[in-house]
């Protein structure tokens, strides 16, 4: 009976002591969350009618006539640097983004995952571009703000 009852508590101990291995638990996003400003005005932050995003021959129409104060970007795992061409109205803006893609590989049940660090973003046309959070992560609401 006592070795019953050792076995009974050894099995449940050996039981409650796994790793719960939940593969939604990653924070990070594949999207820098982009926010624009007017360099001129008190409130800064501004909207902005976006005709087209494109990127690497790529064309994201959904955004065709849509006014924005924000937008995430998407980054790709394969490359370390992405430019994003922004058509408003008649004029056109570029802007670089260089970053760092981290593969993470959690548990061997999960699907690996990406997550990424920004190291800069640059442009020629716009007034001035800030990395405000390197990191893309869920609880970060802002990682570049635009200038105009």
């Amino acid at each position: 009976m006592r070795t019953g009852f050792v076995i009974v508590i050894g099995v449940w101990l050996l039981i409650s002591c796994q790793e719960i291995k939940d593969c939604d638990l990653e924070s990070s996003r594949d999207s820098a969350i982009v926010r624009f400003y007017s360099i001129d005005t008190v409130e800064n932050e501004r909207e902005v009618a976006i005709t087209q995003i494109d990127v690497f021959n790529f064309t994201d129409t959904s955004l065709r006539g849509d006014t924005i104060s924000s937008i995430g970007l998407p980054l790709q795992s394969q490359t370390e640097q992405i430019t994003y061409q922004f058509t408003m109205d008649t004029l056109e803006y570029l802007l670089t983004l260089e970053y760092t893609p981290h593969l993470r590989i959690y548990y061997d049940d999960c699907v690996p995952v990406y997550s990424y660090k920004l190291d800069t973003a640059y442009s020629e046309e716009f007034d001035s571009v800030v990395v405000v959070n390197k990191v893309l992560d869920l609880a970060v609401p802002t990682n570049l703000e635009v200038y105009f």
